[in-house]
C-alpha cells in the first residue's frame, strides 16, 4: 500500500538510482528536536577565521589576509615570545588563505569540510567551469556515500499485514442479540481479524561501478489463498545526467518495467515509464517533464497513455484504460516544510489534489493531503513520522474518503528492513471512529511529549553537554589560551584603531562578551553560578573587525571561528552582545551565534542611559 497525496506520486516517477531535482540542504536543528546531540568538530572553519562570507570574491580575500597579516605577521613583532604567538597564529592564517584563494581547493572545501582536503580528488579533465567542478564533486561525494551505504546494508525486506478491526467498533445494535455478545474493550478488540498479508525480501549487488542488480522474491496471502513471484531488476547509470532502471517478472504474471530519468540540465528533468503486462497489447507509458522554477519549487507536466492500439497490437484487447495528463507544482523548503498540488484531467475522471507537510516539535514530521474528483468522494488523508532511535523510524497514516472507509496504517523502518500494518477501521464515515484515531492520538502525543519526550531530551542534552565539557576540557583550555596570546598581539594594533575611530567620531567598541544564551538578558548579563567560565570577552577582537568605521561579521558560522574568541560552552546555544559608540551615542546589539553582525545600524541606538 503506497503513501498517498501527490508528493509520494511525485517521487515514485522517479528511477531508483535518480534523486530528481535538487533540494537545497536542511539547516541546523535544535537539539531538542533531535535524539541526539550533534557532534562538536574541532575544526575552526576557514571563513570564520577569515571573518569572511562563503560568498567572499577574490579581492575581499586577498584584502581581509592583507589586513590579518599586519596585525599577526610574526617580523612585526617585538620579542621573541610575542613572535612565536604570532607563528602560530599567521601560519593557520595563511593556510586559510591558501585554501580559499585556490578555486578548486575553495570548492572542495565548501562541499566537504577540512577532511575533504585530505582526499586525494581525480579533478580529470581541466578548464572546468565552476558549476561543473560543483556537480563533478558532489557526483563523487554521492559515490563514496553509495558504497558506504551499501557496505552495511545488501538486503531489505519488507512485511505487510493488513487487519480487519470493522467489527471492534460496531454498535451493539448491529447485533441481533446483544446480550449474547460481549462489548467489552479486551472482546471488541479480539474481533481484529488478520487480512492480506504481504511479504517481500531483496538484495542488491553492483555488476560494475555504474551497474546495479537487484533480485526480490515476493509473498501474497489473502483468505487462506496465496501467490508468489521473483522479479529482477537492473538499475544503470549511462552518464551523470541519464539513470535507467529495468525490471521483469519471472512468473505470472509477468511484467515488465522500464523507466528512466535524463536531466537537461540543473533545472530541467524527463522521466518515462513504460509497463508491458501482456505482449497482446502495446505499453502503458507515462511521461514526466519538470522545470525548476525556483530556488524551492519544481513545476511538472505528466501524461499517462492507458491502453492504445498501434495498428492491428492491441485493436482487439479488452482492456480499456483511459489516458490523463496532468499538472503541478512541488516546493521543499530547507525548513523540512513543503508542500504540492496536482491537477489531472482524463476521459474517466478529472481530479485535483495536494498535500502539505511540516515538522512539530519533538522532530516530528507532519503530512496533511486532500484529493477532489468528478467521479469519486472527496478524500483526507495525515500522515505522521518520526525518528524513534538512532536506527528506527516509525509512522502512523491515517486515511478517509467521505461516502468510504476509514484505514489506519502504522509504518517502522529500521536499517531497510520495514513492517507496515494498515487496519481497516470503518466502511464508512463515523464520527466516534474518527475521534479516536485523531483526537485521542494527539492529545496523547502531546502529552508524551510534554511530559516524557521533553524532559528526557533536556536531560540527555544536559547529561551530554556535561560529558562534552569533561570530554574537551584540555581543548577548551588549550583553545582559551590560543585566543588570550591573539588578543595580546592585536592590542596594539587596535589602540591605533580605537584612536583613528575616536578622531572621526566614528564607532568604537565599548565592550563585547560572548557565550551562553540563556545569560543575556535585557537587565545585563547574568554570571553562572558555576566553576566554568560560560561569558567570555571579546571586546577586543571584535573592535579588530572594525575598518572604516563598519563592523561585519558573516553568518552562518559559530563565532567562536574568529581569532580572539573561544566555545566557553560547547554544545549550547550561544550568543554575542556588542555595545558600541558610533557619533557618541550607545548602541547595543545582541546576536544568535550564527547570525549575522552589521554596524552601526540605527535600530541598534539606546535611550537615553
Amino acid at each position: 500500500m503506497d503513501d498517498p497525496g501527490p508528493s509520494s506520486t511525485y517521487y515514485r516517477s522517479f528511477a531508483s538510482t535518480a534523486d530528481g531535482p535538487v533540494h537545497p540542504p536542511s539547516p541546523p536543528q535544535s537539539p531538542l528536536l533531535t535524539a541526539t546531540l550533534p557532534e562538536e568538530s574541532h575544526e575552526r572553519d576557514l571563513y570564520g577565521l577569515m571573518n569572511l562570507s562563503r560568498e567572499a570574491s577574490e579581492s575581499e580575500i586577498r584584502e581581509r589576509y592583507r589586513n590579518l597579516a599586519t596585525t599577526f605577521h610574526p617580523d612585526r613583532q617585538r620579542n621573541d615570545h610575542d613572535k612565536q604567538k604570532a607563528h602560530e597564529r599567521f601560519t593557520e592564517i595563511q593556510r586559510a588563505y591558501e585554501i580559499l584563494i585556490n578555486p578548486n581547493k575553495r570548492m572542495i572545501y565548501n562541499l566537504f569540510g577540512s577532511e575533504g582536503l585530505k582526499t586525494s580528488w581525480e579533478l580529470g579533465p581541466k578548464n572546468k567551469s565552476e558549476e561543473e567542478l560543483k556537480s563533478y564533486f558532489i557526483q563523487q561525494s554521492n559515490n563514496k556515500k553509495l558504497l558506504e551505504l551499501e557496505s552495511l546494508i545488501k538486503s531489505k525486506t519488507e512485511t505487510e499485514l493488513v487487519l480487519d478491526a470493522r467489527a471492534v467498533f460496531l454498535p451493539k445494535s448491529f447485533w441481533k442479540d446483544p446480550s449474547m455478545v460481549p462489548h467489552d474493550p479486551i472482546s471488541r478488540l479480539s474481533r481484529i481479524r488478520p487480512g492480506r498479508s504481504i511479504l517481500k525480501h531483496s538484495f542488491e549487488t553492483a555488476l560494475t561501478e555504474n551497474c546495479q542488480f537487484l533480485f526480490e522474491a515476493q509473498g501474497l496471502s489473502r483468505n487462506g489463498k496465496g501467490g508468489s513471484n521473483f522479479l529482477g531488476t537492473i538499475k544503470y547509470q549511462y552518464s551523470p545526467k541519464l539513470w535507467l532502471e529495468l525490471q521483469s517478472s519471472a512468473l505470472q504474471p509477468r511484467v515488465a518495467r522500464f523507466k528512466g530519468t535524463y536531466t537537461l540540465d540543473e533545472n530541467q528533468y524527463i522521466t518515462w515509464n513504460l509497463v508491458q503486462q501482456t505482449l497482446g497489447n502495446p505499453p502503458q507509458a507515462s511521461f514526466t517533464f519538470g522545470r525548476r522554477l525556483y530556488n524551492d519549487s519544481t513545476g511538472f507536466i505528466s501524461y499517462e497513455s492507458g491502453s492504445y492500439a498501434i495498428g492491428p497490437w492491441g485493436s482487439e484487447s479488452p482492456l480499456n484504460i483511459p489516458s490523463s495528463l496532468s499538472v503541478g507544482i512541488t516546493t521543499t523548503r530547507r525548513n523540512g516544510s513543503g508542500w504540492t498540488v496536482q491537477t489531472t484531467a482524463g476521459l474517466a475522471s478529472s481530479r485535483m489534489s495536494g498535500d502539505w507537510s511540516t515538522k512539530i516539535p519533538g522532530g516530528v514530521k507532519l503530512k496533511f493531503g486532500a484529493e477532489v474528483g468528478l467521479g469519486s468522494s472527496p478524500a483526507l488523508f495525515i500522515n505522521a513520522d518520526t525518528k524513534l532511535t538512532d536506527n528506527v523510524r516509525g509512522g502512523m497514516l491515517l486515511q478517509c474518503e467521505i461516502g468510504g472507509g476509514i484505514i489506519m496504517k502504522f509504518k517502522f523502518n529500521r536499517l531497510g528492513q520495514r513492517l507496515s500494518i494498515p487496519i481497516l477501521l470503518s466502511e464508512r464515515l463515523s464520527p466516534n471512529v474518527l475521534f479516536f484515531s485523531t483526537i485521542i492520538p494527539a492529545v496523547s502525543y502531546l502529552g508524551a511529549y510534554r511530559y516524557v519526550i521533553l524532559p528526557r531530551k533536556k536531560r540527555r542534552l544536559k547529561e551530554r553537554i556535561t560529558e562534552l565539557r569533561e570530554e574537551n576540557k584540555e581543548f577548551i583550555v588549550q583553545k582559551k589560551g590560543e585566543a588570550l596570546d591573539a588578543i595580546s598581539l592585536m592590542e596594539r594594533d587596535v589602540e591605533k584603531r580605537i584612536k583613528a575611530e575616536r578622531e572621526r567620531n566614528g564607532l568604537i567598541i565599548v565592550s563585547a562578551h560572548y557565550g551562553l544564551s540563556s545569560s543575556f538578558t535585557t537587565r545585563g548579563i547574568i554570571q553562572s553560578e558555576k566553576d566554568e567560565e560560560e561569558i567570555i570577552d571579546v571586546t577586543i577582537p571584535v573592535q579588530a573587525l572594525v575598518q572604516d568605521g563598519k563592523l561585519y561579521i558573516p553568518g552562518g558560522k559559530g563565532k567562536f571561528n574568529i581569532i580572539g574568541f573561544w566555545d566557553p560552552c560547547i554544545g549550547e546555544n550561544k550568543s554575542l552582545r556588542i555595545r558600541y559608540l558610533f557619533r557618541g551615542k550607545l548602541h547595543e546589539v545582541t546576536v544568535d551565534d550564527i547570525v549575522t553582525v552589521k554596524a552601526p545600524v540605527k535600530a541598534h541606538a539606546l535611550d537615553d542611559v
